[in-house]
């Protein structure tokens, strides 16, 4: 039986972070796509077992997507990002991440995360909003005119 992982890593700690992070760490085959072609060293820890590759479950999947569309978060999420969310959220495993849209869904996850640079400092909810009249509009409105004055609709947080 595999040791339990206590470390989910992020395509960017994997690339940027200190080699420590690495023992019984896991992430998912999305991460480890996007860094193969740019870490040999990912290759060799792989095939030392230091670093395990798991998928997360659609359920979970599911289930940060839609805290991070609840949140105005999914345009800056990539599949590894979402995936590396769930593979910690299923595992309870600590998140290695530097990326402050993770960060943030992390923290409405209720996942654990450590950063490898910088920490978010507050978390954030987008919304869409009139630039003239200050109107607000969920985030899946796709309009990019202000129905009630013309105005441009932009993204804004809190």
């Amino acid at each position: 039986m595999a040791q339990k992982a206590e470390r989910v890593l992020d395509a960017g700690a994997l690339l940027n972070s200190n080699f420590f992070l690495f023992e019984r760490a896991l992430i998912p085959p999305s991460v480890a796509d996007e860094v193969k072609s740019r870490s040999e060293i990912l290759v060799a820890l792989i095939e030392s077992g230091s670093v395990r590759i798991k998928s997360p479950s659609e359920k979970t999947v599911g289930k940060v997507r839609a805290v991070a569309t609840e949140m105005g978060e999914t345009g800056a999420l990539s599949e590894a990002d979402i995936d590396a969310l769930a593979l910690a959220l299923e595992e309870k495993a600590v998140l290695i991440t530097d990326d402050f849209h993770v960060q943030n869904v992390a923290e409405a996850l209720g996942v654990e995360y450590q950063h490898v640079t910088e920490r978010i400092r507050e978390k954030r909810h987008w919304k869409r909003r009139c630039v003239n009249c200050g109107k607000t509009y969920p985030q899946r409105y796709r309009g990019v005119r202000c129905p009630i004055c013309g105005g441009r609709i932009v993204y804004s947080s809190n």
